[in-house]
């Protein structure tokens, strides 16, 4: 037998052993900033490990090829690349690749105005707030646990927006941070809900900022904040399936009037609760 049909029998032989993966993923809506949407793989062979990453950024992909991706509110316009690796039992390791293109995002500016002991801080309510600031964030790092975040969300609280996701606040005269969340204006004593299954991750007490604050961690570095309650329902460790009563509209806190701040982020990307699996709506 001659050397090229030797070459040919190894290659048939080696794909025949290791054959390649007819795999693709899909999303399950356009990609922008401050919007998170489901990934789903296909055509992998049962069993294989998987994983992912947006612009060298991972995510996990559960086993049956499902992950929750997200851009931050303030991601550029621009291709961001995709990629899922794939690992079988048997057979060879595959990466599967897309660019997408992302469109830029623009928000509204909001002009607020504050007791000016709401914003100009003394030492001891600056130290408070920073403590306070620093337990919040904490949360946002948490990674992996019990996973709830592959149900479709739900809005938590019906109500009148008052306070828009990702505008421009102008506080007393002065720009701030871009607003990483809801407001959603409503009587006191108005039950919230959780917006999808989780593990309490913090019941902040009486922050200055945020009032009665309720973190909760969906699994995996998913989590939704809940500030400005009247009263906290649940505990710190507890489970909260979807649609739980977790606390009460109130005003506590750095707030002008009865409502609930509700923020989202997926592993550190500020997203809009509005543009969540579930809830989003364009």
């Amino acid at each position: 037998m001659g050397l090229l049909k030797l070459f040919i029998v190894f290659i048939t032989t080696l794909l025949l052993i290791n054959p390649a993966i007819a795999a693709s993923f899909k999303l399950t809506n356009k990609l922008i900033p401050g919007a998170a949407v489901f990934l789903q793989v296909s055509g992998f062979p049962a069993g294989s490990k998987m994983s992912g990453d947006i612009n060298k950024r991972t995510f996990p992909i559960n086993k049956n090829g499902l992950a929750m991706i997200a851009l931050d509110m303030e991601h550029k316009e621009g291709y961001v690349t995709v990629r899922v690796k794939i690992a079988p039992k048997n057979g060879r390791k595959e990466t599967i690749s897309r660019k997408i293109w992302v469109p830029a995002r623009e928000y509204k500016k909001e002009y607020i105005t504050l007791p000016k002991k709401k914003v100009d801080l003394g030492k001891r309510d600056l130290s408070k707030a920073r403590k306070e600031t620093k337990a919040i964030k904490a949360t946002y790092k948490l990674r992996n646990g019990r996973t709830g975040y592959l149900e479709e969300f739900r809005q938590v609280l019906d109500g009148r927006f008052s306070g828009v996701f990702g505008s421009r606040r102008i506080l007393n005269g002065k720009s701030k941070r871009p607003h990483n969340g809801v407001d959603i204006a409503a009587p006191k004593g108005t039950p919230i809900i959780t917006t999808a299954p989780g593990e309490v991750a913090l019941v902040g007490k009486d922050y200055f900022f945020t009032g009665n604050t309720i973190v909760v961690h969906h699994g995996d570095g998913v989590v939704s904040l809940y500030a400005h309650m009247d009263s906290m329902l649940v505990e710190k460790g507890e489970w909260v399936p979807a649609g739980t009563v977790i606390g009460l509209v109130g005003m506590t806190g750095r707030a002008t009037g009865p409502h609930l701040h509700w923020g989202t982020l997926v592993r550190g990307a500020r997203v809009d609760p509005m543009m969540m699996p579930g809830i989003r709506k364009h």
